[in-house]
């Protein structure tokens, strides 16, 4: 008889350990999934410093192949996302949690490491003036009826972005070939805004019959007055809803078509298509059974993780988006754990690893922890990332940092590791996970190799037997076994090669298990009863 371990699926806590496949055992220690052998991963290596109590770190200058620069570090939670536009040499990028929300560029960088925060980064949005424009006819006499004119004005950033209008100025009556003052123009308020210039619209009746305001001209910021002299009118005014993002914005997410999405208070905010910096009120989505947490998004679909159901939000466009309340009674229980996985977004319940995409919803770790296994993690403690595919979590269980990765894609097993960081960033130009360890910004899987740990499952026989012999297929050695005979540790090998060695004999049991240890890579490992049951290929 041949008791043989191949494959490698990970660890299974729900199911009897009598009862699991042989490629699943009730142990796996840092074993790095995906090549159907048993290896393990490496630890991180450490490539920059930031300030110690950070709870965020993003590498700017990501154009630039080097991950040893441009890192910055918040001692908050922060979410970052470049801007849309590709040419965009000085990478402008948008953050929240950082008190109100900012935008930056890789200008701000003043070339020191490691960067605490951007330079000078400007205040997000652009605040509407506070206070009507003053209309004085000028003296004179004109001829023709008499119209009535109001006006309104806006500011203008030195990046062209511009703000929702001021109040509506008081009427104005007066013969069209007359010309009117403008004045009363509010100071722009206090703050890293960037405004340079004031942009006055007078209404006019548009080909909708409807009276419109249409752009009149443009004068600096510092100018008192101006005139309307009568020149032709431009444009319609297109900023009216275009009001600043809200100051407790959080989980700033890139969505497709030039959107942005984030949640502030109950709701969840949508900018402009293309305009990260205008939030209209209209485009909020207000889930109906519980708080926004967490914002995941996969295809053209935007998963809005709360204390109870979650939302579906899809739509080509912030004016078109359909909120649809999803049948999962799984609310999120920790917003550092949703993670956008390609095919679906993943995030930590009660009850377990939740996944919602394409082929609809399930728990990734239903079958292989129970509710009480996975409450031992303390689920609100855990931070998740994607790695090569797998959910990469971390969890804090009042033992310290560790870590586990789940294959949404094969769920046979979930794979623990002895370390976890409650902080990472995926670089997508260089395709590397980075961890934050202490003060020390680590590339994951890139120093020596970690002690990687698999324990069988409980192979019964019907009748007691002893095992006489064993053998461990390995690329590298030496290889470490351990032989459990009815829970008891009965042996240990430091196994040199993939030559077949005996094992002690003078007992029988009925219950067999095997335990191996490496830093190398192990296809099998195996126990028999004879040595022609060794030597059988099955």
């Amino acid at each position: 008889m041949k008791l043989m371990v191949s494959q490698f699926l990970g660890e299974n806590r729900a199911l009897h350990e009598k009862l699991l496949p042989a490629t699943v055992g009730v142990r796996s220690l840092n074993h790095k999934p995906g090549s159907g052998d048993f290896r393990p991963w490496r630890s991180p290596s450490t490539v920059a410093t930031v300030p110690a109590g950070r709870q965020t770190i993003y590498r700017m200058g990501r154009d630039v192949a080097s991950d040893a620069r441009y890192w910055l570090s918040w001692t908050g939670i922060v979410h970052a996302v470049r801007g849309f536009d590709p040419d965009d040499t000085t990478e402008r990028t948008y953050y929240t949690g950082d008190g109100v929300p900012k935008v930056t560029d890789n200008l701000a960088l003043d070339g020191t490491d490691p960067q605490v925060n951007p330079a000078a980064p400007r205040l997000l949005g652009v605040p509407a003036p506070v206070s009507a424009p003053i209309v004085t006819t000028d003296a004179g006499t004109g001829t023709g009826d008499v119209s009535a004119y109001y006006y309104v004005y806006t500011y203008v950033t030195d990046r062209g972005e511009e703000s929702s209008n001021s109040p509506v100025s008081a009427i104005n009556n007066r013969q069209s070939d007359l010309t009117a003052t403008l004045s009363g123009f509010a100071a722009p308020p206090a703050g890293n805004y960037g405004i340079t210039l004031i942009r006055i619209y007078r209404t006019q009746t548009g080909s909708s019959g409807t009276a419109d305001f249409f752009f009149l001209r443009e004068i600096a910021v510092a100018t008192p007055t101006t005139s309307d002299d009568g020149r032709a009118l431009g444009e319609t005014l297109s900023t009216s809803t275009w009001l600043m993002p809200p100051a407790d914005l959080s989980n700033l997410t890139t969505l497709w078509n030039g959107m942005l999405a984030g949640i502030s208070g109950n709701a969840v905010r949508f900018c402009e298509s293309y305009v990260p910096y205008a939030w209209p009120i209209a485009y909020d989505t207000v889930p109906p059974d519980g708080k926004p947490v967490g914002l995941g998004v996969f295809g053209q679909s935007l998963l809005v993780l709360t204390t109870g159901r979650p939302v579906l939000v899809t739509g080509s466009t912030p004016d078109a988006m359909d909120a649809t309340p999803l049948e999962i009674p799984q609310g999120c229980v920790s917003s550092r754990s949703v993670v956008g996985m390609g095919s679906g977004v993943a995030w930590a319940s009660n009850d377990g690893l939740c996944f919602y995409g394409t082929g609809g919803a399930r728990i990734l770790t239903a079958g292989i922890m129970t509710r009480a296994n996975w409450q031992a993690l303390n689920p609100a403690s855990i931070t998740g990332c994607m790695y090569e595919g797998l959910y990469f979590g971390s969890y804090d269980d009042g033992t310290g940092r560790k870590g586990f990765m789940v294959d949404p894609s094969n769920t046979a097993g979930i794979y623990f590791l002895s370390v976890g960081y409650p902080v990472a960033h995926f670089d997508e130009l260089q395709d590397q996970l980075y961890v934050l360890n202490g003060v020390n910004v680590q590339r994951w899987d890139a120093g020596e190799a970690m002690t990687a740990t698999f324990r069988s499952k409980v192979f019964h026989l019907a009748n007691p037997s002893n095992m006489v012999c064993g053998e461990v297929v390995a690329d590298t050695y030496p290889v470490t076994m351990r032989v459990y005979a009815d829970g008891v540790l009965k042996f240990t090998k430091t196994v040199p090669d993939a030559r077949i060695f005996k094992l002690p004999a003078g007992f029988k049991n009925s219950d067999w298990q095997l335990e191996i240890e490496t830093t190398g890579t192990v296809q099998s490992a195996a126990l028999a009863t004879s040595i022609p049951s060794m030597a059988a290929t099955a």
